[in-house]
């Protein structure tokens, strides 16, 4: 996710802060058991002597190989005369251990240089909370999705379902694509012509997911081809993580596929980003007013025989719903 300079040092005063509240509580913690226990501070006192002695007995002349077993060897004894000491006086075996909120980069943000999962979720959560996003998925989610709007006398062609009974359709496909998520993952094609449901639908899914920790990124399809044109020759610096980003986020959703301007630049993206998902075993949810057949109108067919092959199609039928809405809330 793209950060500017200031939303940086924001998630890592974070990270600081997390870092300090653990030395604190481990100091804490240490007053207290060395109270309760005093033979755990001399026992304490011990450890640190043979890891010294390890180190001086390698300067003296020692073999190497022999001077670490017998060091790792002593501070395994000692290790379990501590967890026995501490368990007999009541205390869990880890309570001196800080207490990391990211026990993979122990509160720092960062592993093996480079940044920790917690790090990524924490940047897309502050760039969606202080982005309008925040605001309409607190409007846009399952709890406010009304089946009223659709029309249940609404049938397309020859369909025997109903606007309102097809909505009941998706929506319960939806939930169950959120409750399955973390074991199953899985790629969601919504069909419907415009001011059907399917941008609500989506904020439903990102709203749903964002709650579980679960990192999600929204982008219209006009916004994600910026983002690639400006990587790809503009070689701008700050779209270089979020460009990153929506390979590696949990779920990527592309609204409105259809709606940019397509030609060969756009359609070789497409097909990179969702071959490249499918291939990393990420999830990604499109929606579009497209029918199939103009799918395949408008795109190569690798990209429409991916879509078709590994995307589970959900179709919202019916009038403009928010047209609805207005009319319901005057």
């Amino acid at each position: 996710m793209a950060l500017t300079n200031e939303q940086y040092d924001a998630l890592m005063r974070q990270y600081n802060h997390k870092q300090a509240r653990n030395n604190q509580i481990v100091a804490y913690r240490t007053d207290e058991v060395y109270s309760a226990i005093p033979a755990l501070s001399q026992l304490d006192e011990e450890v640190s002597k043979v890891s010294v002695s390890s180190i001086t007995a390698i300067f003296s002349g020692s073999d190497i190989q022999t001077a670490a077993a017998e060091s790792r060897k002593r501070l395994s004894e000692l290790k379990k005369r501590r967890v026995n000491l501490m368990e007999s006086a009541g205390f869990p075996a880890d309570y001196l251990e800080p207490p990391y909120d990211c026990p993979d980069c122990k509160d720092t943000g960062y592993v093996d240089g480079k940044r920790c999962h917690c790090f990524k979720q924490a940047a897309i959560n502050l760039v969606y909370k202080q982005s309008n996003i925040s605001n309409i998925l607190s409007k846009e989610n399952f709890d406010y999705f009304d089946l009223n709007v659709y029309d249940e006398n609404y049938y397309e062609g020859n369909s025997d379902v109903s606007a309102r009974a097809t909505a009941q359709i998706a929506l319960e496909r939806a939930q169950n694509f959120v409750q399955n998520f973390k074991t199953k993952g899985g790629n969601l094609m919504l069909l419907g012509q415009t001011g059907c449901g399917k941008t609500f639908l989506s904020n439903c899914i990102a709203k749903a997911l964002l709650d579980e920790g679960i990192s999600v990124i929204y982008f219209t399809a006009s916004e994600l081809f910026k983002v690639f044109e400006d990587q790809t020759f503009k070689k701008h610096v700050n779209v270089e993580d979020l460009h990153d980003q929506i390979f590696d986020c949990d779920l990527l959703i592309i609204d409105d596929l259809g709606t940019e301007f397509p030609n060969n630049f756009t359609i070789t993206k497409l097909f990179q980003c969702l071959n490249e998902r499918l291939l990393r075993n990420k999830s990604t949810v499109i929606s579009t007013n497209l029918s199939l057949e103009e799918m395949r109108d408008t795109y190569s067919e690798r990209i429409t025989s991916r879509v078709f092959s590994y995307y589970d199609a959900i179709r919202l039928i019916g009038d403009d719903i928010r047209i609805k809405k207005v009319m319901m809330n005057k």
